[in-house]
């Protein structure tokens, strides 16, 4: 864990954090390329088009995210306004920034006279793997962190990194105690599901719209509220306090573990029903003749 992943050559140092949703966004350039070249979005300029699209995915990453997070947790940015702006010792909510994201993609379906659903079904394809760099963002600056687990891959967040100020540890710990790594387990997973859906589209083509999204929605909500259960932040809350020691004891959790029903687990579920929903909807229509022929 290095919040910091080197100096640049004037001397400033590089975020992990920025860095790697900076480099996720980065690789996941050539695929948007890609695919909206075969959607013929963007025309005339297609280069404009990913531009915008970029920024909507930064700018909205950034503010939804930030947003979201001085809604749950507003005393540190009230008793420091500066934390704002900073990538250190602060934090973000995802289900935020996806919420500014899609804001932006109303604008940019309109802006360039496409659908929304179509924008939707491009940017599912290709944000996992961005999303999966901001994951390991989380991971260097030790944020999002899990549980304590007796596990032999349990890890230790040394001292001044986000999981090692939270926990419940004298300060003159170097390290906090064995948690799950919750950050590369969500990152693993987020990279599967950009791999089984950038392969869809390879294969598959251009689908009914939201078709895409639909398979998006699902899979991720499926892989947060799992990962959710291994968790160890309580800054994003609970709406239940559902406990089952048994089941945690063989998950390598603490016994008084809660899990069900977080925030962000509901948000989850919430996200599933919704894209089963979608793909519900979107399933091609089998004909049928009758009298048969």
């Amino acid at each position: 864990m290095n919040p910091v992943l080197f100096e640049l050559p004037w001397g400033t140092p590089a975020n992990a954090y920025g860095t790697l949703i900076l480099v996720g966004g980065l690789v996941s350039v050539p695929g948007i390329w890609w695919d909206v070249q075969r959607r013929g979005l963007g025309k005339p300029s297609t280069a404009s088009f990913i531009v915008d699209f970029a920024l909507v995915l930064v700018l909205g990453a950034f503010v939804g995210g930030r947003l979201l997070h001085i809604l749950t947790m507003p005393g540190p940015y009230l008793d420091d306004p500066s934390r704002l702006f900073r990538l250190e010792d602060t934090g973000f909510v995802f289900f935020g920034s996806l919420l500014a994201i899609l804001g932006g993609w109303v604008w940019l379906a309109r802006r360039y006279r496409t659908s929304f659903g179509t924008i939707c079904d491009l940017g599912a394809t290709w944000m996992g793997l961005g999303h999966a760099f901001g994951r390991l963002g989380c991971w260097f600056a030790g944020c999002c962190w899990g549980a304590p687990t007796d596990a032999a891959f349990g890890v230790q967040f040394p001292s001044e990194s986000m999981a090692w100020l939270h926990a419940e540890i004298p300060r003159t710990a170097t390290h906090t105690v064995p948690v799950h790594p919750t950050q590369l387990y969500e990152a693993v997973g987020l990279a599967a599901i950009f791999v089984g859906l950038a392969w869809i589209r390879r294969t598959r083509g251009i689908e009914t719209t939201w078709r895409q999204a639909s398979r998006y929605a699902i899979a991720y909500g499926i892989l947060r509220a799992t990962t959710e259960i291994f968790r160890g932040d309580a800054s994003r809350g609970m709406l239940l306090d559902l406990r089952w020691p048994a089941l945690a004891e063989r998950l390598a959790l603490p016994a008084e573990q809660p899990l069900l029903l977080s925030i962000s687990q509901a948000v989850a579920l919430a996200l599933v029903a919704l894209g089963v929903y979608g793909w519900h909807s979107t399933r091609p229509k089998v004909r049928s003749s009758w009298p048969p022929e």
